[in-house]
This record gives C-alpha cells, sequence and structure tokens, in this order.
C-alpha cells in the first residue's frame, strides 16, 4: 500500500512540473516587430517643444547673465590646477565671512567639472563647472586628523586645496604646513568642504572623522556666486600649494 501511494505522489509531481512548464512556455512573450528609433535631432515633438519654450527662454536668459571676467583660461588638473586652487580660495574666503579662524579648504577635484574659459564668466559657466548640489560645512578636526587628510590627498594625486600645502613623494604626504606652519597633531582646526566629503566620500575618509560640524547653508556654486560679485576681475592663483615628487 505504502508503495502505491509513493507511486501516485511521483506521479502526481512530475505531472504537476510538466503542466507548469508548459503553461510557462505557451504564456512566455514574443516579440512581433522591431524597429529601432534614432535619438538624435531630428526627434521632435511639437506639442512639447511649444510647451516648453517659454519655461527654457527664461532659463536661458538668466543663465547668460554675465557675473565676471576671466583674465585666461584656467584647467582643471592634479595635482594642482589655476582653476582647483581658484575654487579652493573662493570656499575657504567665503567660509571665512562666517568664521575668520577657519585655517583651509579642502574640495574633490571630481566636482569640478569643466574649466573656467577666459572672457566672459555667466551663471550658466558657474553651474557647468560646479553642477552637484553641494552644500558647505566648517568642520573641525583635530590635528593628527589632518595630516590623515593630507595623506589620503597624497594617494589621490592631489585635490582642490587652500590653506594648506604638502609634498607629495610616493602616494605619501610631508612637510604638511597650515598657513606655513607645521602641523600641531593635538591643535584643533577648522576646514571648510562639503557635505558630500563630510561623510568621507570619494577617497577622502579622514574628513568623515569631524568633532564639529557648522553648515553654512551655501551652496558650492552660490558661494562662487558671491565671490564673482566681490571680485568682477578673476585671476588665476599662481602659488604652488601641491609639490609631487
Amino acid at each position: 500500500m505504502k508503495k502505491i501511494i509513493t507511486t501516485f505522489i511521483i506521479v502526481a509531481i512530475v505531472v504537476a512540473t510538466t503542466m507548469y512548464h508548459n503553461k510557462q512556455q505557451s504564456s512566455a512573450p514574443t516579440i512581433s516587430d522591431i524597429s529601432l528609433i534614432s535619438v538624435d535631432g531630428s526627434l521632435r515633438h511639437d506639442a512639447m517643444a511649444t510647451l516648453i519654450a517659454p519655461y527654457k527662454a527664461q532659463k536661458d536668459s538668466a543663465m547668460n547673465i554675465i557675473v565676471g571676467q576671466a583674465t585666461e583660461t584656467m584647467e582643471v588638473a592634479k595635482p594642482e590646477s589655476s582653476l582647483t586652487r581658484l575654487i579652493a580660495d573662493v570656499l575657504l574666503a567665503e567660509a571665512r565671512k562666517v568664521d575668520p579662524e577657519v585655517h583651509m579648504a579642502v574640495t574633490n577635484i571630481g566636482g569640478i567639472r569643466r574649466p573656467l574659459f577666459q572672457g566672459n564668466i555667466t551663471i550658466g559657466d558657474v553651474y557647468e563647472i560646479l553642477p552637484f548640489d553641494n552644500s558647505l560645512l566648517i568642520l573641525e578636526y583635530k590635528g593628527e586628523t589632518i595630516i590623515e587628510l593630507a595623506n589620503a590627498i597624497a594617494t589621490k594625486g592631489g585635490e582642490s586645496i587652500s590653506g594648506i600645502k604638502l609634498d607629495i613623494h610616493d602616494g605619501k604626504a610631508s612637510n604638511i604646513l597650515i598657513n606655513n606652519q607645521p602641523i600641531n597633531p593635538e591643535r584643533i582646526y577648522k576646514v571648510v568642504t562639503t557635505d558630500y566629503l563630510s561623510w568621507g566620500n570619494d577617497q577622502l575618509a579622514p574628513l568623515a572623522n569631524h568633532i564639529q560640524s557648522t553648515p553654512l547653508n551655501l551652496m558650492m556654486r552660490d558661494a562662487m556666486l558671491n565671490y564673482l560679485n566681490d571680485h568682477n576681475i578673476v585671476l588665476a592663483p599662481k602659488d604652488n600649494r601641491i609639490f609631487s615628487k
């Protein structure tokens, strides 16, 4: 009797499995036709274009406002460049309006998305150079953490910095100076950077080890626009801050 029941169960499982498999095969989707649509300038939707036209015109008008002039083209490069120095100087200047005791600024070169070209600077240029919604913070660190940060910067081959100098040799930092003074490992230093980096992102893990945080309630690109309002003619910073051997 047990043998008959066992055989019945096995047969039932086989039948059920076969029926499920056949059902899956019969319900599988089939492709009856394929046509490729080229996504280029020829793909237009006139009604949509008409709808957004006034908004586009308003946006273009705002983005084309001239807010300053650059005396020369400033590139983005490692270990540093004229534009990476300028951006860090801007952050430091804006932070010192709130707290004159801020010692240094650091931001990631990867967040600076294109050069600043010689000639007129528009609001649109600023948005293209700094397209991310990064807000600024003043963070406090012990000197020993700043040394770790300098080594993280050295490992990356450089970053956008102001108020700090360092040598890079074999991926390690040496001769680290803040305001031309050696770092005291026990002293508290104030650093302006972005909320994104305050979490230790982009391989700058020591920035997550802050002991105090003060938000500036200011976007990074708005800091640049404020700077341009104060300095209509923008000069490229020439001082070397990172010496790579």
